[in-house]
C-alpha cells in the first residue's frame, strides 16, 4: 500500500516538473561604452526565465559594480515587441518607460534605480545587487533588438571607477541553458504511474 502511494506521488511530481520545465535565455553584457572604460569585460548578466505569467528579467552586475544615476542611460533598458505590465520591481527601484542610452540608441522600456538606493551620479555606495522583475504576459522572443542593435544596456559605476553605458548586442552573446525535457520527464512519469497500475492490479489478484 505505501509502495503504490509513493509511486503514485512519484508520477505527479514528475508530471508537475514537466509542466514547469523551461530554457532560461542568458545575454551577457559585453561592450563597453563608459568613458575611459568601465574595467573588464563581461560587466555583468541578464536572465529572462519563462514562467506561466509571463518571463522574469533578473540583472547581476559583476563583483564591484554599481547602478549609476547620470542622465546618459538608465539601470537597464530594453525592447519589447509589444505593451506590456511590469511588476514586482526590485524595491528601490523605478518603470521609467521609454529612454535613449547614449551610446546604444533608443529603447521602449528601462527601469531606473530610484534615490533611496542610488544617489546621482555614478557612486560606490548606489546599489549593486541583484535587480529583477516581471514583465506579465510576455514570452521571451518579445525582447527584441533595437535598431542599433543592441537587447540590453545598462549605465553602471565600473570597477575601473568610471561611468557609462554597457551593453548586450546581438553578436554571441545569447545562450540557453539546459534543463530537462519537458516530454522526457512526462514519459518517465507516465512509466511510473503504470508501474503503480501494475502493483495495485497484482495485489488485487
Amino acid at each position: 500500500m505505501i509502495l503504490k502511494k509513493l509511486l503514485s506521488f512519484g508520477s505527479l511530481c514528475l508530471l508537475s516538473a514537466a509542466v514547469s520545465a523551461h530554457a532560461d535565455t542568458i545575454f551577457t553584457l559585453t561592450s563597453d561604452a563608459c568613458s575611459g572604460g568601465c574595467g573588464t569585460a563581461p560587466f555583468g548578466t541578464i536572465t529572462l526565465s519563462q514562467g506561466a505569467s509571463g518571463v522574469t528579467v533578473t540583472e547581476v552586475l559583476k563583483a564591484g559594480e554599481t547602478y549609476a544615476v547620470t542622465g546618459a542611460g538608465k539601470s537597464l533598458e530594453f525592447q519589447l515587441s509589444g505593451a506590456f505590465t511590469i511588476s514586482g520591481l526590485t524595491a528601490g527601484f523605478l518603470n521609467t518607460g521609454a529612454a535613449t542610452a547614449s551610446t546604444f540608441g533608443s529603447f521602449n522600456n528601462s527601469v531606473e534605480c530610484g534615490p533611496t538606493i542610488c544617489a546621482n551620479g555614478g557612486k560606490p555606495t548606489n546599489y549593486g545587487g541583484t535587480l529583477t522583475f516581471l514583465v506579465a504576459g510576455a514570452t521571451i522572443a518579445d525582447f527584441i533588438a533595437n535598431g542599433h542593435p543592441t537587447y540590453f544596456t545598462s549605465d553602471i559605476l565600473g570597477t575601473s571607477g568610471n561611468t557609462g553605458n554597457v551593453g548586450a548586442n546581438c553578436a554571441g552573446v545569447v545562450t540557453t541553458s539546459a534543463v530537462p525535457e519537458p516530454s522526457t520527464l512526462v514519459f518517465l512519469g507516465t512509466g511510473i504511474a503504470g508501474a503503480a497500475g501494475a502493483i495495485r492490479r497484482r495485489l488485487k489478484a
